[in-house]
């Protein structure tokens, strides 16, 4: 067979300072202005470095919660550290937001200052591009259709110079999620309406500085060649009107409801309960979703929040009333580590009144033996509403579902809407399918989120002050809610336009427990196509043409490794009695034993998905490892994700193959 050879690399090569040259039709749009560092001195970094820490020491509810106080002590020491020289308030910005992820909360993080969001607002700096992280590839969903741009579904192998991986890697450090939620990273990365679009734009900037180009590097997924394109930078209102993998930025609850009704079946999809900007009154708000229902008959619905991050209380509590059969709670009285903070409020804004949030009477909390404080509930009327979360509810009397409930759920997901999937599965018996959620099923840390600006460099912190507390009887500490059916997204679902976990929820694709006899099919026959691999070590990416055959348990392959050079490998696939773990042996290699978390195939067997989870070692530790096999006619894909804590999963080797 002849050599597919890859298109020149360009992953060693600088981005030029001056892109135009690279690209002429750069040269026809005017240069766009740069921002220019400040450099701070020493003294001022240090000041505002003091600042941040006695604010959180002071305030944070959950400083010390997933990360122990050694590890809040280095994590400081290393901010201190690179305060103690001139640091630009970029630099600056990045160290301050590595710190903060470090407390593992989702509600505390670094907005830049004024002058740079400013300069962000009116000049071009974001990725001209929308993407989401799929089977541990970045896959492109959108773009403003510049000239060169990779076109919707191919992969994106380097951004300026540097490989995907390597530079995914540099930018999770920086990411905030809640306790050990690790599968919110890859969505945060490309997904955060908190920030300035998504992680990856915010802090990109205060790693590598705003470019004037964006060299991008991409490949249709399985192809060998790639290609390489200068786009330009947009502005950020350019940005948020691509189609992303989340909720429309910063959208309101009243305006981001979706509804359909198919026979006795319902699906309600509420992607944010952001219910402050234009409030209005929740449970009157979904009477009229709920009517319908009542009128129709409905027997179950489909409650689509996996695109939802959060928001107000009062919305999820009206959901509560309609889907609870007996009075409930929703929430228990916050907690505060304190109700007095010294001169602090000198250097916060918080909405509401200043005076009754930063000198509230003493009588309004319980001092805990502990020290902290625990606010006393007082209803806001003569009677409970939505927003009185602390005191009993009473479900509607009219329209009230009680049909069976199943909720689509995500990394996406946290705060409240981690919460209200914990309530409801645990007090209205839901089903919750799709993936884990993200955010605190305990609760997390918010209550009303103080501002701290840091007078030197501008930089904003967001510091929660309360530990809110969700009235359930059962959860995992430092995690969300996990998934009763899983559902992993795959490529071959994206590029087909499938959503597999709305046909589970419909029933359509029930789990299997014949794994052994659908792989057997799957992998049964000749097959011709790619091997992709990363070296972990360098971040490089090779692609060699392939041939495989098999019997449905015995794999061999080849691979052109170059003129002259063909390698052979075998592998043997052998599950369980019970379908339920699969192990691998390839040559002389430790079999790899694999547990099946994932088995579910279309009812005319056109399509089938398998999901493995295993471990492995990577450069000499541990990491957790997914391996996820699709079969769609005559494509078959096969693909090995790794993942170390504190990281997204990546894509390590993935076999794309035809009939």
């Amino acid at each position: 067979m002849n050599r597919l050879y890859l298109a020149a690399a360009l992953l060693a090569l600088p981005l030029p300072l001056n892109a135009a040259a690279a690209n002429p039709n750069l040269a026809e749009t005017p240069a766009t202005p740069r921002y220019t560092p400040r450099l701070l001195s020493a003294e001022e970094a240090r000041r505002d470095v003091a600042l941040l820490r006695r604010a959180l020491e002071t305030v944070h509810p959950g400083l010390y919660r997933y990360t122990t106080k050694a590890g809040i002590d280095a994590a400081f020491a290393r901010l201190e550290s690179a305060a103690s020289a001139p640091i630009t308030d970029l630099a600056l910005h990045g160290e301050v937001a590595r710190l903060l992820a470090t407390i593992h909360c989702d509600h505390t993080k670094a907005e830049m200052s004024d002058a740079i969001t400013a300069f962000r607002t009116a000049n071009p700096t974001h990725l001209p591009l929308r993407f989401q992280l799929i089977e541990g590839r970045m896959i492109v969903l959108s773009t403003d259709a510049q000239a060169g741009a990779p076109p919707v579904g191919s992969e994106i192998l380097s951004i300026n110079g540097m490989p995907v991986p390597r530079l995914l890697l540099q930018l999770a450090p920086l990411t905030s999620y809640d306790g050990t939620t690790d599968q919110a990273i890859a969505a945060k990365l490309a997904d955060d309406s908190d920030l300035m679009g998504d992680d990856f734009n915010e802090n990109y900037p205060a790693l590598f500085g705003f470019p004037d180009a964006w060299r991008i590097e991409w490949k249709p997924v399985g192809d060998t060649a790639s290609t390489t394109a200068d786009l330009r930078p947009i502005r950020f209102a350019q940005w948020t009107s691509l189609a992303g993998p989340g909720a429309r930025y910063r959208g309101d609850f009243y305006n981001s409801v979706s509804w359909r009704m198919n026979g006795k079946t319902a699906r309600l999809g509420i992607d944010t309960f952001v219910n402050y900007r234009n409030p209005v009154q929740a449970t009157a708000f979904l009477n009229g979703f709920f009517a319908a229902m009542a009128e129709a008959g409905t027997d179950h619905l489909i409650l689509d929040l996996r695109r939802n991050g959060g928001g107000s209380d009062e919305v999820p509590v009206a959901l509560g009333r309609y889907l609870i059969d007996k009075p409930f709670v929703w929430t228990k009285p916050q907690r505060l580590k304190a109700v007095r903070y010294g001169d602090l409020p000198n250097h916060i804004s918080a909405w509401g009144d200043r005076d009754a949030l930063f000198n509230p009477p003493l009588d309004a909390f319980t001092r805990a033996a502990d020290g902290w404080y625990e606010r006393t509930p007082v209803l806001r009327g003569a009677a409970v509403t939505d927003q009185d979360t602390r005191f009993e509810q009473q479900p509607v009397s009219q329209n009230r579902f009680t049909g069976r409930l199943t909720i689509l759920s995500g990394p996406h997901a946290g705060s409240a809407t981690t919460m209200a999937i914990a309530q409801l599965k645990e007090k209205a018996g839901a089903t919750i399918v799709g993936e884990d959620s993200g955010g605190s099923a305990e609760g997390p840390t918010a209550g009303r989120i103080f501002l701290l600006n840091l007078p030197a460099s501008g930089i904003k912190l967001r510091v929660p002050e309360a530990w809110n507390r969700t009235a359930i009887t059962r959860f995992t500490p430092g995690k969300g809610v996990g998934a009763d059916q899983l559902v992993v997204p795959t490529l071959a679902d994206f590029q087909v336009g499938r959503d597999r976990a709305i046909a589970v929820a419909q029933g359509a694709l029930p789990a299997r427990s014949d794994s052994a006899a659908l792989v057997a099919t799957a992998l049964t026959g000749d097959w011709t196509g790619t091997l992709d691999y990363r070296d972990y070590r360098k971040d490089t990416r090779t692609t060699l043409p392939t041939l495989m055959r098999s019997d449905g348990q015995a794999l061999a392959w080849t691979f052109d490794d170059g003129p002259g050079k063909t390698v052979r490998s075998t592998e043997r696939w052998v599950f369980d009695a019970a379908g339920r773990s699969l192990t691998i042996t390839s040559g002389s290699n430790q079999p790899e034993p694999w547990r099946v978390v994932e088995s579910r195939a279309s009812a005319d067997g056109t399509s089938f998905t398998l999901v493995l989870d295993g471990a492995s070692e990577e450069n000499g530790r541990r990491v957790s490892a997914r391996k996820i096999l699709t079969r769609d006619g005559n494509r078959l894909r096969i693909t090995k994700q790794t993942q170390a804590a504190g990281e997204p999963f990546l894509m390590r080797q993935s076999y794309e193959l035809h009939r």
